[in-house]
This record gives structure tokens, sequence and C-alpha cells, in this order.
């Protein structure tokens, strides 16, 4: 085990049972291919604080700059600094592929998301210098658990512009910047689940066919569709007919060649005291009938008055 350094006030008690070496905490930064990127939770600075560390952080060793490139532990890093610590112990890797390799092997002990792997892969494929994309994604997926179909869905979303990562399911958080960009192509789009990587992968693969701002504007409507099979047909027609207006198409989808006869209800939370709220809840479970099937016939009825009144007026 490295020797602590006379400026360190570390217990020993504190540190894991193994590691290369402590480096101060301003000569560690975050590893450009580092999977994870997300903020520690309180209660791992807690656990820091009361007992340390039990893993070092996978490095990378940069001469040229004097610094230590994080792929594994950058939370763990954050939740350190955040409590004072002015060392870590770390494991020094002289390539970012023997960091990367090392890196896999410590995400056995936890779970990645899928966010986290595809950037891993991604990072894994910047290091190959393959003759063509099929023996890159052979390359990949040899140094990964992953089949050659996954590594190759996850580099095609990884190939997405930035600003539609947020939209993947287990995707990166997004800032406010990324969100007020995204609901110009859709207001509400933070109102959704999440984009299907499947999905995602199919608009990846179609990026040649149409401008950088359709394709954003794609993946922005299609999160709209609550099966994967629809959004995957709306996604194909969004890319066949690029002068075609999304919102058309969209509908086209949800609801055929009859698209035209339909009204869209806006999505609007009605504000109304508990005993009347309960009142309509009990009539949709008493006649065995849903929320929105009494909100369609109330707009049809409503409809149907509203074209009465005017046939009266016009005779």
């Amino acid at each position: 085990m490295a020797q602590t350094p006379v400026e360190c006030t570390i217990d020993q008690g504190q540190l894991p049972s193994t590691f290369d070496e402590l480096v101060p905490v301003d000569k560690l930064v975050h590893g450009e291919h580092n999977p994870r990127r997300v903020q520690p939770k309180d209660s791992l600075r807690k656990s820091i604080s009361q007992t340390g560390l039990d893993r070092p952080l996978i490095v990378r060793s940069d001469v040229d700059r004097d610094v230590y490139h994080i792929t594994d532990g950058w939370q763990r890093y954050q939740a350190a600094t955040d409590c004072g610590w002015e060392y870590l112990p770390v494991e020094v890797y002289e390539t970012t592929l023997e960091a990367l390799r090392a890196t896999e092997t410590a995400s056995i002990v936890r779970e990645w998301s899928k966010y986290e792997w595809a950037n891993y892969c991604q990072s894994l494929a910047d290091q190959f210098d393959a003759e063509s994309r099929h023996a890159l994604i052979e390359q990949v997926a040899a140094q990964t658990i992953h089949s050659p179909q996954t590594v190759r869905r996850y580099l095609d979303v990884m190939s997405l512009p930035a600003e539609i990562h947020p939209l993947l399911k287990n995707g990166p958080d997004g800032g406010t910047q990324e969100w007020s960009m995204l609901r110009n192509y859709n207001d509400d789009v933070r109102q959704y689940s999440g984009l299907w990587w499947t999905v995602a992968a199919q608009i990846a693969r179609g990026q040649s066919l149409v401008s950088c701002s359709r394709i954003v504007d794609i993946a922005a409507q299609a999160v709209e569709f609550e099966f994967a099979d629809d959004a995957m047909e709306f996604v194909e027609i969004a890319l066949d007919n690029p002068q075609t207006d999304l919102d058309t198409l969209r509908k086209q989808v949800l609801f055929g060649r009859h698209h035209g006869q339909y009204l869209l209800v806006p999505r609007v939370a009605v504000q109304i005291k508990n005993n009347k709220k309960q009142a309509v809840m009990d009539y949709c479970h008493q006649n065995r009938i849903s929320l929105t099937e009494v909100v369609t016939e109330r707009i049809e009825s409503l409809a149907d008055e509203a074209s009465d009144d005017e046939l009266k007026e016009e005779s």
C-alpha cells in the first residue's frame, strides 16, 4: 500500500485495504471516458464521513498535464471532497483502455444504467481503429458482457445530438437549458416517461436523411407514444416524409387514416372538491367506464348541441 503523504491527515482506518497512491484532489479530474456523471447522494457523503472509502478510485495518469483522469469513482470524489478530504486513494492505469477495463470490472459490484453502459461502449469504441463499423462493434462487444446487437444500439444512440439524450429512458437528467430547448419542439415534453432505446436507435440510423433540427423534433414528438411499435412507425414515416408536419404524422399514427376526424382534448387538471371528485370516480366504477370515456361522451354531446344550435340559427 502506498505511504500516506506527510500533508495528509486521513485516518488509515478510513482508507481501502489496497490502493496504489494517495493523490491530492486538485490533481484529479473527471475523465472524458467516465461512464457515470451523476451527483452523489447525501447517504454516500454520510458514509464517507463516518467510515471512509472502501474502494479506491480508478484513474488514468496524464503525465503531460500532471493530472489523473477518473474513470470510476466520480461520485466518491465529489462526496469525499464535500467532506473535506484533500487526498484520495487511487488505482493508477497507464492507458484509457486499461482504465476502462478496470472500470467495467468494478461495475460488477453495482448496477449500471443503460446510459452508463452506452457511454462505456462509446468510450471503448473511441480507443479502437477498426476497418469497418461492423468490425468496431465486434471489437467493443468482445470487451464487454453485451452482444454485438446491443453494442450497435448503444453506439447508434450515442451518436444522436446531445440535446436528445435527456429524453432517453434512464438517460441523463438534463439541465434547464436542455429542457428549455426541447420545449421549443414539444411544449409538454417533460410530462412523458421517456424515449425507448430501440426507438432512439432507429432515429439515429436515419440521421443522414434529414436535418439535425428535424431529428431533435422527431425525438421530442416520439416520447408521446404509449407503445414502442407506434413510436417506431412514427419515426419511420417522419424520416420518409421530411417535408410533412410532424404533428400531422403523429396524429396519423395515433388515429389511422381518419385522423382528421379526431379532436384532441388537452390534458387539463380540473380542481373540484373531494366529495365531487369521489362522486365522479364512483360513477365511473358503477358504470364500468373510464374517465376518458366520460370525457368523450361529454365532448360528443357538446358537439351535437353546438351543431343543432348552428342549424337553428341558419334556418
